[in-house]
């Protein structure tokens, strides 16, 4: 279901877009492309404060097709019709059980539970359906997962951690289930830590995940691949989907400045919290290409979307449950203009929202046409 494809403080940057589309490059033959359309839309920049956000870090949909908007700004979720009728909200700022200090992501379990992961504090926050608290989950070995997806009884998260005296940065991914209160870990990457090192993570996307009822899926960002890691959760062997013959397409000249500027404004912004020290005398240069895969996701269908990074309006590879390669394409509307927006599709939705607008923060309610 998840991803955050920005860092949300480096989105006022990113307005121009890319130059022009790749039309040569990396195209799904034989196909019609399908295009997602306006349903209903969720935000006011003045009136009823129910309707009125902070910053949606992220959101995902409930069961019965409610959207759980977390409004990181004002650190609390806020519950809608999948019509934008206000529901309810959950939450608040503190450090009580049921409250966040920095929350991050959000999931929709299968037993109707939210789960809201607030890092910094080591926990997931779990709520009912009715949005009544209902437990506090910990025992993180470290932070809580920046990213979270409902999976099997649980959830799947993207959990960090750093090993001090070796120097190591490790980057796992793993699943945390519910009724049996375990977790199991499928995959760990280990990195040595260099201020060079943390300086490219700070500024590189936050990774996608999903899951169905037998996978977890994650995309990592990279410009020189475009891979998707399949971890079945019976714990049979990992495999990857790709894009045959992909190639990595170059970055506009407006779109690297872009890059650097919001790589100063993120060290303004660490230097007045008084962080970042060791980062600011290093050489910031981004990445050459194009991230080659942005949002993920799985309809009702069964189907995985995997949202191309080089397209400048957003477009959706979709594999076949299966399937290793994609067989149809997704386009949005070009006039709703959602090149800077975060997707989130899911059996229940699909919806898109922008952490940082130009105007004030909303949430888009889409359908396929």
């Amino acid at each position: 279901m998840k991803t955050a494809v920005t860092l949300f403080f480096t989105m006022m940057f990113l307005a121009c877009g890319k130059e022009a589309p790749i039309e040569a490059q990396n195209e799904v033959e034989n196909h019609t492309a399908r295009v997602l359309e306006l349903e209903a839309e969720i935000g006011l920049e003045l009136g009823d404060s129910n309707y009125v956000f902070g910053v949606i870090q992220d959101l995902d949909f409930t069961s019965d097709g409610n959207i759980a908007v977390l409004d990181a700004g004002k650190n609390v979720v806020k519950v809608f019709s999948s019509q934008g009728d206000f529901m309810g909200k959950l939450g608040g700022e503190g450090e009580a059980p049921g409250e966040f200090l920095n929350p991050r992501g959000i999931a929709c379990l299968s037993d109707g539970r939210i789960a809201v992961t607030d890092p910094f504090s080591g926990e997931v926050e779990l709520f009912t359906c009715n949005m009544q608290y209902s437990e506090t989950f910990s025992g993180f070995t470290s932070r809580a997962p920046f990213v979270i997806t409902a999976a099997g009884n649980g959830f799947a998260g993207e959990l960090g951690g750093m090993n001090r005296d070796a120097g190591i940065v490790t980057t796992s991914v793993a699943l945390w289930d519910m009724e049996s209160d375990s977790s199991t870990k499928f995959s760990e990457i280990e990195n040595t830590f260099s201020p060079e090192f943390m300086l490219q993570r700070i500024m590189k996307p936050e990774a996608a995940m999903c899951a169905d009822e037998e996978n977890i899926y994650y995309a990592t960002p990279a410009t020189e691949h475009y891979s998707v890691s399949v971890y079945p959760m019976d714990l049979s062997t990992p495999y990857e989907l790709s894009f045959p013959g992909y190639t990595p397409v170059e970055k506009t000249a407006e779109d690297l400045e872009a890059d650097i500027q919001a790589y100063e404004y993120r060290m303004q912004g660490m230097a007045a919290a008084g962080r970042g020290g060791r980062l600011a005398s290093i050489t910031y240069s981004p990445p050459e290409n194009y991230y080659a895969t942005g949002s993920i996701g799985i309809d009702s269908g069964g189907n995985l979307w995997v949202q191309r990074g080089w397209e400048s309006n957003p477009t959706f590879d979709l594999f076949p449950p299966g399937a290793t390669e994609p067989a149809e394409t997704v386009t949005a509307d070009p006039e709703l203009h959602l090149e800077d927006f975060t997707f989130v599709i899911t059996p229940n939705g699909i919806a898109a929202f922008e952490s940082n607008p130009e105007d004030f923060p909303r949430v888009l309610v889409l359908s396929l046409q």
